[in-house]
């Protein structure tokens, strides 16, 4: 069974789902993902601690923490075989995108989705606009609301839609649809 690989960390902190709610996803497709499939933490090297915050409490044969450890031909590779790409507005999703690999792109509204949200046959992208979106801040540490557009995106549904992405790959390839977003 193929991996499904997570990007937790973007190139710019505001568009980073907090870690805890990585982790709970984490949890949840655990509990729902059948057989002994393996999440793939991916990232640069510096991002390896952070990294670890995520896949701590999770057993090592089920989640692996390769922030680091790939060479970029292993990391597209990964992607490309992977059940799913889950990661933030990022080239990483981006790449999901392209490959027409399932992929859930979890989008800050610090820019405009219908601009740079990644496109792909089988490409699902979760955002929450809300009133002072895009903001087109670069830094969390800017945003007054601390970042309300993502934490407002549940883990739970993130996880549905991961399920529902690995399990209709076909349909949505049958379907041609270059890419949806969700609110």
């Amino acid at each position: 069974m193929n991996s499904i690989v997570i990007a937790p960390f973007s190139n710019s902190d505001i568009r980073d789902w907090p870690v805890p709610s990585f982790i709970e996803l984490i949890g949840l497709l655990l509990a729902r993902w059948p057989g002994p499939g393996i999440i793939r933490v991916i990232g640069t090297a510096a991002q390896s601690i952070r990294a670890c915050d995520i896949v701590r409490e999770f057993s090592a044969t089920r989640v692996w923490n390769d922030c680091g450890r790939l060479t970029w031909s292993e990391v597209l590779r990964e992607i490309r075989c992977a059940a799913c790409v889950i990661g933030n507005n990022s080239g990483i999703a981006h790449l999901g995108g392209y490959f027409g690999t399932p992929t859930v792109c979890i989008f800050s509204a610090s820019h405009q989705r219908l601009e740079w949200w990644p496109h792909g046959i089988s490409v699902i992208t979760l955002s929450e606009t809300i009133g002072c979106s895009p903001c087109h801040f670069n830094h969390s540490a800017k945003c007054p609301y601390n970042k309300v557009c993502l934490r407002r995106i549940e883990p739970s549904v993130v996880a549905d839609v991961v399920l529902k992405l690995i399990t209709d790959r076909e349909t949505l390839t049958d379907a041609g649809t270059r890419g949806r977003a969700v609110q």
